[in-house]
């Protein structure tokens, strides 16, 4: 019997289609080609989801290579170029070089490409992608992008250390690494998973702010008899009371006729009280930082989210990095694989060391 079948579970939609762009003879990246930049957005808006991200980034990076060296013209080192890669392979699972060798075929010089501005190239008639195209202006079909409305778009061959020096010898142009989990394929990203959760942790920010700034504040409103038409009497209250939102009016008196005949003559101070979302705001809040944590499988001691009360201890802390060091071991062996088939002899990633310089006798943290 299906069972997934009957209750509906088929998905609905791709979060990444591929389809065939002819003209700037790409794979696309999502319908639209853009679903980096689509990424990028919502990780630079929630602030939960960046530090997460981030923290990802520094346990990849560790304290860097054991054999830090400059490997560019532009006097970069090799842990410049992997804090770049860290900061992409947390993100995106995935990164970009570009790579210049000699004719002997040792790469010579590297340097980062924004993950974003790479996509693959059609593949051959055997199915095989041999190329990609990079890109600072995929955006230019929303006719905004700036600063140029054109794609300008550099055509690039995909590293092969049997190509390389070859490569190296004719149009000397370079070759692009581009390393994803499975091989020439498009990556999705690490908050993939939680795109609706990232963008509820903004959305939350702007509903804590109009709470704030458009919410009624808890104020009073003194009434006295008066004459006059009571609709535009109404109306100009009203008015007057949408002037009176927002933190600076809080505890604000607001006078106010109302008509003699009127029945509320009888009570002539009326508290207005504040909106309440307190309980509603909180428990949102809290489930959408826990679904972060949990889609990054992350320590809330390391996003510092301990309960209220509680205390940083250097045992605490240690263990947090045993974990997060293991938890990262896996990505900071692919890249020194990388590195080493580039025949680059960096040596290993030193994984993050704790230290409790920074902790008092009693094993909390101090100021």
């Amino acid at each position: 019997m299906d069972f997934l079948g009957s209750f509906g579970a088929k998905p609905t939609f791709q979060r990444i289609a591929t389809p065939r762009s002819t003209p700037d003879q790409i794979i696309m990246y999502g319908v639209d080609n853009l679903y980096p930049q689509m990424i990028e957005s919502i990780f630079n808006l929630s602030p939960i989801t960046k530090s997460a991200v981030n923290l990802m980034a520094s346990f990849i990076r560790g304290d860097g290579f054991e054999n830090d060296k400059i490997v560019n013209d532009r006097g970069e080192t090799a842990n410049d170029i992997l804090w770049s890669i860290s900061n992409d392979q947390a993100l995106y699972n995935g990164y970009a070089l570009h790579l210049n060798s000699n004719g002997l075929g040792s790469v010579k010089t590297v340097e980062h490409i924004p993950f974003e501005f790479v996509r693959l190239g059609l593949p051959d008639q055997k199915g095989r992608i041999r190329d990609v195209r990079v890109s600072n202006n995929w955006e230019s079909s929303n006719e905004q992008a700036l600063p140029s409305d054109k794609l300008n778009a550099v055509r690039y061959l995909l590293f092969n250390d049997a190509d390389n020096g070859r490569e190296a010898l004719t149009s000397n142009r370079g070759m692009v690494l581009y390393s994803t989990p499975k091989k020439n394929e498009y990556a999705l990203s690490s908050i993939d998973p939680i795109i609706e959760t990232a963008q509820s942790d903004n959305e939350l920010q702007k509903f804590e702010l109009g709470n704030i700034t458009n919410g009624f504040l808890s104020m009073s409103i003194f009434k006295y008899p008066s004459a006059g038409d009571s609709e535009e009497q109404e109306e100009e209250i009203r008015r007057r009371l949408n002037d009176f939102k927002g933190a600076s009016h809080a505890n604000s008196v607001l006078v106010v006729g109302v008509d003699e005949d009127s029945e509320n003559t009888q009570n002539l101070i009326e508290q207005v009280p504040a909106n309440n979302n307190d309980s509603l705001f909180i428990n949102t809040t809290l489930n959408v930082k826990n679904r972060i944590l949990q889609n990054f499988a992350l320590p809330s001691g390391l996003m510092g989210m301990l309960p209220d009360g509680a205390v940083f201890t250097a045992t605490q802390l240690a263990d947090e990095y045993t974990y997060m060091n293991l938890r990262t071991k896996d990505t900071r062996n692919h890249i020194e694989r990388q590195m080493e088939k580039l025949g680059l002899d960096l040596g290993k990633i030193i994984p993050n060391q704790f230290e409790s310089s920074q902790m008092a006798d009693n094993g909390t943290i101090t100021g």
